[in-house]
């Protein structure tokens, strides 16, 4: 739990660290400076004589290079702000972040600060009186300058990747695509299934929440440990990135033990769960997608009219979709191996067991796709890109998912064919919706079925 919460906070807190760092080791080279200029330090004798300067070519560097590298900062924040109204235009505001907290933009401005903040500071306290004949403050100066420069022309390469509209997708969805993998590869570890059992215990008590705020992140290990300790069987009804209100029930906690300060358990439910102010990429998978989702419709707005980015865009979008089309069961059971559960007839008996819908699929579709289909509905170029993207989600699909998918293919063909009174556009989109419908399921070994087989083998 404390590191979901520490990583959200960092998170937040990116820009804040990176230019922290820069000044503060900025002041303790200034420091260390002022210390061996002053022979505070005995150690300027031993510095060879091209590393030494005297005081007024010393002052004079330093001056001029405080001035240059305070009009290069100006320089790079009015740059970052030009590009952030771009992107807020153009793109989409929450892909606005994701420039923001990138490392390279943010260090090279912690550069310029920090070769600005010691240049000064340097400069105020190199007193002719106190410092001797020769100094060495010029060197650091001179590898800051150096510094400098090679981080500006990175920022500028940078810069000019970042504006480009199928550059950003690509970088968004491999950024997702590690999120996602993270969270399939949690959810892998643990028995999944397709349907709730049934649970018939004697109490039943609902889980509220004490926020008004986003899910940041479920610590199912703590929650699972908490049923343990009250030998229950607990039922969210929540995910990760919903916006959940004060009092809200989220969670079913089910037990045949009596609970007599049911107060004290849901204060420890909602130790369990982090709360946001606003969704992260962290653990939100669907947030992550959001953001490709957006870029796609802003593509298609009239104001911008470019179907292209929007197509570019949707094809990404589908290989993350196909990663849980994949993926087998509907809901997760943590704390109970698949044997376990097939050995206990009633599954009420169990504890400890914690129970959580993280892969509604169908949901997942139209959450991903809805706005899409309503907006591209009367494109043929984006809705043969909707269809092109349904064609390789469902031939990644688990045979549990194949279904689901062609039930809400069905759904976005019936929503958009008649649209398109052109015999040639209808051919289109019919030969992708056939292709959907003809794809049986019975012999089909899955990816995730070939991975299984393959660790099992390497156990052996």
């Amino acid at each position: 739990m404390l590191f979901s919460k520490w990583r959200l906070r960092l998170e937040d807190k990116r820009i804040w660290r990176v230019f922290g760092r820069s000044m503060a080791l900025s002041l303790i080279l200034s420091v260390l400076m002022i210390f061996l200029d002053t022979s505070a330090l005995p150690l300027l004798e031993e510095l060879p004589d091209w590393m030494l300067t005297d005081v007024t070519t010393a002052r004079q560097v330093l001056s001029t290079l405080a001035g240059t590298l305070f009009t290069a900062t100006t320089f790079v924040f009015t740059a970052i702000l030009t590009i952030v109204t771009l992107y807020t235009s153009n793109f989409s505001p929450r892909a606005v972040e994701d420039f923001l907290l990138n490392t390279i933009s943010m260090r090279t401005l912690g550069i310029f600060l920090g070769g600005f903040i010691y240049s000064l500071t340097s400069l105020v306290f190199m007193d002719g009186s106190v410092f001797d004949d020769r100094v060495f403050s010029v060197v650091i100066a001179w590898g800051y300058a150096v510094g400098s420069a090679l981080y500006f022309t990175k920022f500028v390469y940078q810069v000019s990747n970042y504006i480009q509209a199928d550059k950003l997708v690509s970088r968004m969805y491999n950024e997702t695509k590690t999120q996602y993998d993270e969270t399939i590869g949690y959810f892998r570890k643990h028995t999944r299934i397709e349907r709730l059992p049934e649970i018939s215990t004697t109490y039943q008590y609902d889980m509220k929440t004490n926020a008004e705020a986003y899910i940041g992140s479920i610590q199912f290990n703590d929650l699972k440990d908490l049923c343990e300790d009250y030998q229950a069987i607990c039922k969210i009804n929540i995910k990760v990135g919903d916006f959940v209100s004060r009092k809200e029930p989220v969670a079913t906690i089910y037990t045949n033990k009596k609970v007599v300060e049911v107060d004290e358990l849901e204060e420890a439910f909602n130790k369990t769960v982090s709360f946001e102010t606003e969704r992260s990429t962290s653990f939100d998978s669907g947030y992550s997608r959001n953001k490709l989702n957006e870029i796609a419709l802003k593509a298609m707005s009239p104001g911008i009219n470019d179907p292209n980015t929007a197509i570019h865009a949707v094809h990404y979008k589908s290989l993350l979709e196909a990663k849980f089309a994949a993926l087998r069961g509907r809901y997760v059971v943590v704390g109970k191996s698949k044997e376990e559960i097939e050995q206990e007839a009633d599954f009420s008996r169990l504890t400890g067991v914690l129970l959580y819908d993280f892969n509604d699929f169908f949901r997942h579709l139209h959450v991903g796709y809805r706005q899409l289909v309503h907006y591209m509905k009367e494109d043929i170029s984006a809705m043969e890109a909707v269809f092109d993207a349904l064609v390789l989600i469902a031939h990644s699909a688990h045979r549990d998912k194949i279904g689901i998918v062609k039930e809400y293919s069905r759904y976005v063909y019936e929503s958009v064919i008649d649209n398109f009174p052109q015999q040639l556009d209808r051919e289109l989109i019919e030969k992708r919706y056939n292709q959907i419908i003809s794809i049986e399921v019975d012999d089909r070994i899955t990816a995730e079925e070939e991975e299984e087989a393959r660790a099992e083998e390497d156990d052996q």
